[in-house]
């Protein structure tokens, strides 16, 4: 081996480890719990309370994520020290997302194992079974106050949605409290099915009225102009019109996925 080689290996074997991800059990409950309240405390002063107790609640709701989905945890030295949900179909998430796409809630990190790629490798495990699923698009939501985790998904490549953003304060608490976004962030896996999985919801939002619509749809959600969603995954240079024949029902249809 040339010294060069030697000092490959050498920085290779320095060079920590990803974590290792692992799918939770009811047992876990108590410590993911514990790490996602160590993990969301810093931000209990920074919105008010009763904005905040509400949107802590339902990230600490464990049993719907896991009715909806698949809970990983990553441990060190026995402890479970970070936490995200799975969501094979975002959909049922009532947060806009499209029906087939898939999505990550509740990603939590303790505080003393930040740094050591706890919250990458959560991502990415998510990614692969989003992959995995059949899922076109991966994409989850952000408070616009956790600067941390916003540098992270940027640095990671994950593209910004402003057309799927929400007002926390208006989901959370009383009506005509300042807002507070939610951002949303994605990564197509499947462009050409992404743009399959859209046309039901184009359709809607251009041939039918405000009392005609599904009253169970986000406010949010029906109020965004078609031309957002359409510039959201438009090919360059200028698209021709898209044929939906190729589109399948499994692109529409939520993603299966055992939790």
């Amino acid at each position: 081996m040339s010294v060069s080689d030697t000092a490959v290996a050498a920085a290779a074997a320095r060079r920590p480890s990803a974590p290792p991800v692992r799918d939770a059990v009811p047992a876990d409950y108590p410590a993911i719990r514990r790490v996602i309240l160590a993990a969301y405390r810093q931000y209990a002063e920074l919105i008010a309370r009763d904005i905040f107790s509400p949107y802590l609640a339902d990230v600490l709701d464990l049993d719907k994520h896991a009715r909806h989905g698949r809970l990983l945890v990553v441990e060190a030295d026995g402890r479970v020290r970070g936490f995200g949900a799975f969501y094979p179909d975002a959909s049922v998430q009532g947060l806009g997302w499209p029906p087939g796409w898939a999505s990550g809630r509740a990603l939590a990190v303790h505080p003393d194992a930040r740094g050591h790629g706890v919250a990458r490798v959560l991502l990415a495990a998510s990614e692969r079974l989003a992959r995995d699923s059949g899922a076109p698009v991966f994409a989850f939501h952000t408070a616009s106050f956790m600067t941390g985790a916003i540098g992270l998904y940027e640095r990671l490549g994950y593209r910004r949605a402003p057309e799927f953003d929400f007002d926390m304060a208006a989901r959370y608490s009383r009506f005509g409290a300042a807002p507070i976004m939610s951002i949303a962030y994605l990564r197509q896996l499947a462009p050409e099915r992404a743009a399959c999985a859209l046309f039901p919801y184009l359709e809607d939002l251009m041939t039918t009225n405000s009392r005609t619509r599904r009253v169970s749809s986000p406010a949010y959600y029906l109020a965004r102009p078609a031309a957002l969603w359409l510039a959201a995954f438009a090919p360059r240079p200028e698209p021709q019109p898209a044929d939906r024949s190729s589109c399948t029902s499994e692109v529409r249809g939520p993603a299966a996925h055992s939790a």
